[in-house]
């Protein structure tokens, strides 16, 4: 049985290598709501990290419920009915669950590590992107060698970290977890390709690096040919953001935001309006 220390313990080591948990718990089981409830859980790279539901396959068609919700981002808190949980699992046999666990439902609460933006290039792109993702509450880090782009005059809110440094060192000196997200916006190609070279293997949620599609291509392919994995060079957003035409830095830098978004939580990224009523007026 979980204590709430377990669950703590487990929620602060999670969330500190940046990954999100899931706690699994049996609210209502025939009828009646447990005075302790059997508890479960999960994140998504090590599994079952604590607890049981008491049953093996119950545990099973929970912790595929929760890796669901855990990819999706777009809840943070569920109930579900076992029996309408197993009927849409093709994994589970619905049947022998609602034999055995005829009227059941589990909470599911979904624990997300805090938002992370890295930003490597503190010029006029950089400086607006960091205006932007203040906006949807991202913990912000700006890199860039040369002091005068790395300070409080280009960033001067207090909550944007800076660091002015070799862009290599700084990188290696941060903590890249599955809930970074890196914006490579810096001066020129040699160090953008310079960041992108040591962020490619890494487990950021989001890679990004600005530059035209033939410089862009340039970089690729002098990567392939030096051994990058295909998989690691299909992950990277490049040239940078969706396509609507920016052409100031803050467009740009909604672009850049706009993409982010969409990874995050999905969608098309085309007009909601091309399907919508009005288009479809006679």
């Amino acid at each position: 049985m979980l204590t709430p220390n377990d669950i703590s313990s487990a929620l602060r080591a999670t969330l500190d290598q940046g990954r999100a948990l899931a706690l699994i718990s049996i609210i209502e089981q025939n009828g009646h709501v447990p005075s302790r409830p059997a508890r479960l859980l999960f994140t998504e790279d090590i599994g079952v990290c604590g607890g049981s539901l008491g049953d093996h396959d119950l545990d099973a068609l929970a912790v595929r419920h929760a890796l669901a919700l855990i990819r999706d981002e777009r809840q943070e808190i569920a109930v579900a009915d076992l029996h309408h949980l197993a009927e849409s699992d093709p994994e589970a046999d619905s049947a022998a669950l609602a034999g055995r666990f005829p009227r059941m439902r589990l909470l599911f609460e979904i624990n997300r590590p805090p938002l992370e933006l890295i930003i490597c290039g503190g010029g006029h792109v950089g400086q607006a992107v960091a205006k932007a993702a203040r906006l949807l509450d991202f913990r912000i880090t700006v890199i860039d060698d040369r002091v005068d782009f790395a300070s409080r005059e280009k960033f001067p809110d207090p909550a944007v970290h800076l660091m002015a440094d070799d862009f290599i060192d700084a990188l290696r000196g941060l903590r890249i977890t599955p809930a970074s997200h890196l914006v490579i916006v810096t001066r020129g190609h040699r160090h953008d390709e310079i960041c992108l070279r040591e962020v490619i293997a890494s487990p950021a949620r989001y890679i990004g690096m600005i530059g035209s599609r033939r410089r862009t291509t340039t970089i690729r392919e002098r990567l392939r040919r030096e051994g990058v994995f295909p998989q690691q060079l299909h992950r990277i957003h490049a040239p940078i953001g969706l396509d609507i035409g920016a052409l100031t830095p803050e467009e740009i830098a909604l672009a850049i935001m706009a993409e982010i978004v969409l990874v995050r939580r999905g969608g098309t990224g085309l007009p909601k309006s091309a399907e919508g009523p009005m288009a479809r007026a006679r």
